[in-house]
């Protein structure tokens, strides 16, 4: 294994991979959750799915602060106001996280832990958008250290 730093588009080609295996773990609780509604799956199998993705969803962010944090705060003269918002954004993230998960585990009802998944989703699917937005993208996290647009082009 390799101490060599990810090149700027490895960090941004992995961070997308990442956001894509979310996005499919989310769906498969999702589905779950429904099938827990209608009788066909166990609480406990659902409770435990969504306690395992916040588990995944801490190695993400931990591996962004380890890997994008830093190609972000080079990619510009913004760069380090951009990594200080990310790191107020996971921290954010983490409460929210946090709150939603313990109202999956303590819910009662099916139609709870559906409602708290559905939150949960919701949440996790607009982080992901903006996140790509305005961080994972060619023109930040790229391998060239001449900016594309320093002349307008």
């Amino acid at each position: 294994m390799s101490d060599d730093p990810l090149m700027p588009s490895e960090v941004r080609q992995k961070v997308l991979t990442q956001h894509r295996e979310i996005e499919k773990m989310l769906a498969e609780l999702e589905v779950g959750a429904r099938q827990l509604r209608e009788g066909e799956e166990e609480e406990d199998r659902v409770k435990r799915a969504a306690y395992a993705l916040r588990g995944i969803l801490e190695l993400h962010m931990t591996f962004e602060e380890t890997h994008m944090v830093p190609a972000i705060s080079e990619a510009d003269g913004f760069g380090p106001e951009r990594a200080r918002h990310l790191h107020a954004e996971h921290a954010e993230q983490r409460a929210h996280l946090d709150r939603l998960l313990h109202a999956i585990l303590d819910a009662k009802s099916p139609a709870e832990i559906e409602k708290g998944i559905a939150d949960l989703a919701e949440m996790l699917r607009k982080d992901i958008e903006e996140e790509e937005k305005h961080y994972v993208n060619e023109k930040l996290l790229r391998d060239s250290l001449m900016p594309t647009d320093t002349f307008g082009g």
